[in-house]
């Protein structure tokens, strides 16, 4: 500030100096400034230094001939900054329209999502009907969640329509000490995540995969379909079945067996088409990240025990985002968990595959 009042005495007392002496001052104190120029490529400014030349450029028409350490367009930016900093004060930091609250946002995005026929119209009357929540439709507009066809499904949507009916089966392998690899056959129950069976072979014939399913689905729990990939044990031909005197067509001797045996439909997944048994995959890509690279087994019977162990705690202990909760309690075999209050209960850890990852409680 005091060097801004010296520049305005400064300007007064040259109002009284001769002209002649004015512009030799001039001319000597650009030439200093073009030697300044040639060697500082940016000079560093004050805030009181930018109020000075913005003030100047809207007293005096000619102010760019004498501006030289800045480019003339730096200046209308500072102006047009200022002019910004001083309405965005002036509205108090709340700049255009208010946001709804956060909960009602996600009612928008849940319902948008799940129902994605549905425009913004329908879906401001349901919140405002059945939610008591009233908004305008182009703010229902702002939060939908954009689902691509509104009039099409695909594969997911057709899975979790279908889920309570539907077992997935799939293969991995993983190799012994010796190099000598090994099978695990797992079934999963698509609406729970609930693994349903699972076992370890050395040769996955055809009567063996057979075996397996009629132990999944003993006791009358035999699903409406099973889903299962392309692989080859399966025995992948084109077969056909008498029945009402009409043929039916399978792809694979299973699902021919399944339809005479259990009365199940064998759904085998697209060719080329991997995400169509993407909950499968992904139990398998767990067991593995989780449990299966962390240890050398010695014998099938190793193997065996550590995968049912590993199963164990995946129905009854682990946390599954997609259901957000615990397969078991989902399928109804174990009652739902009910914590001590926090500031109470004492945390415990189990440990699970001696250490590997623990079962986490508060006990009172």
């Amino acid at each position: 500030m005091s060097s801004m009042l010296s520049v305005i005495v400064a300007t007064a007392r040259n109002v009284l100096r001769p002209r002649a002496d004015l512009l030799l001052e001039n001319a000597a104190l650009r030439q200093q400034l073009e030697v300044l120029r040639r060697h500082v490529k940016r000079p560093q400014l004050r805030r009181a230094d930018r109020v000075f030349w913005i003030w100047l450029s809207r007293r005096w028409p000619e102010w760019r001939s004498a501006l030289v350490i800045v480019r003339p367009e730096t200046v209308l930016r500072w102006h047009r900054e200022g002019y910004r900093r001083y309405w965005r004060w002036k509205s108090k930091g709340r700049p255009g329209r208010p946001r709804i609250p956060r909960r009602h946002i996600e009612f928008i995005r849940r319902i948008s999502s799940e129902n994605p026929s549905w425009g913004e119209d329908r879906i401001a009357l349901e919140m405002k009907l059945k939610l008591g929540v009233e908004h305008s439709t182009s703010t229902i507009r702002r939060y939908m969640v954009d689902t691509g066809a509104p009039n099409g499904t695909t594969w997911k949507r057709f899975l979790a329509s279908h889920a309570n009916g539907i077992l997935a089966i799939d293969f991995t392998t993983h190799p012994l000490w010796d190099f000598s690899v090994r099978y695990v056959f797992v079934v999963l129950a698509l609406d729970t995540r609930r693994i349903v069976h699972v076992a370890v072979t050395a040769s996955p014939t055809l009567a063996w995969v057979k075996q397996q399913l009629l132990e999944a689905t003993a006791w009358e729990s035999a699903p409406r379909f099973l889903l299962h990939d392309n692989d080859g044990v399966f025995g992948q031909y084109r077969c056909r079945s008498a029945e009402s005197g009409s043929e039916k067509t399978y792809r694979c001797a299973p699902d021919q067996w399944l339809h005479a045996v259990l009365g199940v439909t064998g759904i085998p997944t697209p060719y080329g088409a991997p995400d169509a048994a993407a909950y499968v995959e992904r139990v398998i890509g767990s067991s593995r990240r989780e449990c299966l690279v962390h240890f050398v087994f010695l014998s099938e019977r190793h193997l065996r025990r550590t995968v049912t162990e590993y199963v164990s705690w995946y129905n009854t202990a682990r946390v599954h985002q997609g259901i957000h909760d615990i397969p078991d309690v989902v399928a109804g075999r174990l009652p739902a968990r009910c914590p001590p209050p926090v500031d109470t209960g004492r945390l415990v850890g189990h440990p699970v595959l001696g250490g590997l990852t623990y079962d986490y409680e508060l006990a009172a």
